[in-house]
């Protein structure tokens, strides 16, 4: 358990639940009756489960928003990419990915509690009745499902034309090592922590960044633009030098997927309280109303710049502008009160739609637009809390003196915000080094992107067995099999391909 602080006039820090409930007590002047204790200590078991719930739910959201964007020769290939999101991401964060982040042996990566070994009772706790702490797995449960969503933001950008052993590849270390060790920096005892005592704190304030815009989000985001540039566009993308539409599935899939993930963004920003005592029941409540006012400003101003300069209202821009504003409001959540964060998704909107823009110029093909939301939307998301943080919400979700560059703490702004930006680039060096190794080497060994042939037939066809769809199209009498795959390109309208077999049933025959 990190050591979160809420404080009454002073610091105070906790390793373990037993710690804070000792610490909410000298707060409240007094001792807690054992039966209150136990209750308070399931709520948070609860809280915490519930809130991993609906960040694990955000998976269900991913995986339609990206079937909604591919063809359909495509489906089964993203979705279980998408189902190994969340398994690879288990196994790897709890064999040792918990342990990087949250162990305790330095500043820069945790050495300690493998596979969980360190949550199972001592002998002492053992003899005293305590055989495990609930606590402590309900938060391993809570952490990993933000794992797993770092992992599901590059699947969608790299879509449609990456091997399946190059994304088991690059996923194992995204959730293994390169996630976990910025978890360490930002949310651990690490060296940009704000969850350390003040000495040891990054310019004497560590970076907020409450519930992940650059933690999760940018650390995805920094690999999925990295992935997709390595891969390059998918065929007949570009042609001629312009950029042509290809088809997609489903714009309800993709609608969907995002109301769920705005649903589920609940727990993610709500439950990074991890507790419901100490205050901070109240801080989730203010967490719920700033998430939802960004989303909201920032899928309008999407929605707006593309009606002005591309002349149309486009859906998509409306998923993806809401998708950037929650992305923007992550860090600062917590801290930054709801008119600013109508500010901060306002300005997220223009950065997601720019953003995007700027990756069509320069040719790099994310189908999803995850690097724009992710990357862009979550570096800003960090600097805004570097601006608009409220001293008054600060001690309450941090239990420290700082404030956002906008507000007088005593001088602690400037160098809040400071802590902030160092963070933004620190963690932009640190996954860029690694994701542009595994790429590289993955492109050099042949084995990042798929054949030409494999890509027009679609990977559904050539890898899963067979197309999602078993359509039957009655024309002029002939029952048509799509598993086909020059009759399902003809039917859906994907991309030309040369014949091969299929199965053609002509129902007059029979």
């Amino acid at each position: 358990m990190p050591g979160i602080e809420f404080t009454d006039g002073k610091e105070v820090s906790f390793e373990s639940y037993d710690d804070f409930m000792e610490m909410v007590q000298e707060m409240i002047g007094g001792a807690v009756d054992p039966a209150t204790s136990a209750a308070n200590h399931s709520i948070d078991i609860v809280w915490l489960i519930v809130s991993a719930s609906l960040v694990f739910f955000m998976q269900t959201g991913f995986a339609l928003v990206e079937v909604g964007s591919v063809s359909m020769k495509n489906t089964k290939n993203i979705l279980t990419k998408n189902l190994f999101d969340a398994c690879i991401g288990a196994l790897t964060f709890y064999l040792f990915g918990y342990a990087f982040a949250y162990g305790e042996n330095n500043r820069y990566i945790g050495a300690e509690n493998f596979a969980l070994s360190s949550v199972r009772g001592s002998e002492e706790e053992k003899a005293a009745g305590m055989f495990y702490k609930g606590y402590d797995y309900a938060f391993f449960l809570f952490q990993w499902a933000f794992a797993a969503t770092a992992a599901t933001i590059v699947s969608g950008a790299v879509a449609e034309r990456c091997k399946m052993i190059a994304y088991f590849i690059y996923s194992f270390f995204l959730t293994g090592f390169i996630y976990p060790v910025v978890v360490h920096w930002g949310w651990g005892n690490g060296w940009a922590s704000a969850f350390v005592p003040e000495e040891d704190r990054l310019f004497g304030t560590g970076v907020i960044d409450f519930a992940g815009s650059t933690v999760v989000h940018m650390v995805g985001g920094v690999t999925a633009l990295i992935g997709a540039a390595f891969l390059g566009p998918r065929h007949n993308r570009y042609r001629e030098g312009k950029l042509r539409y290809l088809p997609q599935q489903s714009t309800t899939f993709q609608t969907v997927g995002v109301l769920i993930l705005w649903l589920g963004w609940y727990g993610f920003n709500c439950g990074s309280t991890l507790t419901m005592n100490g205050g901070a029941a109240d801080v989730a409540g203010m967490v719920a109303v700033t998430t939802t006012i960004s989303a909201a400003t920032s899928g309008i101003v999407a929605t707006i710049l593309g009606w002005v300069i591309d002349n149309t209202i486009d859906v998509a821009r409306t998923n993806n502008g809401i998708l950037g504003g929650l992305v923007s409001i992550t860090a600062g959540c917590s801290v930054i009160n709801p008119e600013l964060a109508f500010l901060t998704g306002l300005i997220g909107g223009f950065i997601y739609f720019g953003s995007s823009k700027l990756l069509e110029k320069m040719r790099i093909d994310d189908v999803v637009d995850a690097s724009p939301v992710h990357l862009f939307c979550g570096a800003w998301g960090t600097i805004a809390a570097g601006l608009f943080a409220h001293p008054d919400n600060v001690a309450v979700a941090y239990g420290t003196g700082s404030c956002g560059l906008f507000f007088k703490c005593g001088g602690n702004g400037l160098w809040q915000f400071l802590a902030n930006l160092v963070f933004v680039l620190a963690v932009t060096v640190w996954t860029s080094i690694f994701a542009i190794a595994i790429f590289a080497i993955l492109k050099v060994t042949k084995r990042l992107r798929v054949s030409l042939e494999t890509e027009k037939i679609g990977l559904d066809i050539a890898e899963h067995g067979g197309a999602a769809y078993e359509v039957n199209s009655y024309r002029r009498g002939v029952s048509v099999d799509v598993r086909s795959p020059s009759v399902f390109n003809e039917l859906f309208g994907a991309v030309e391909t040369t014949a091969l077999d299929g199965v053609i049933e002509n129902s007059e025959a029979n």
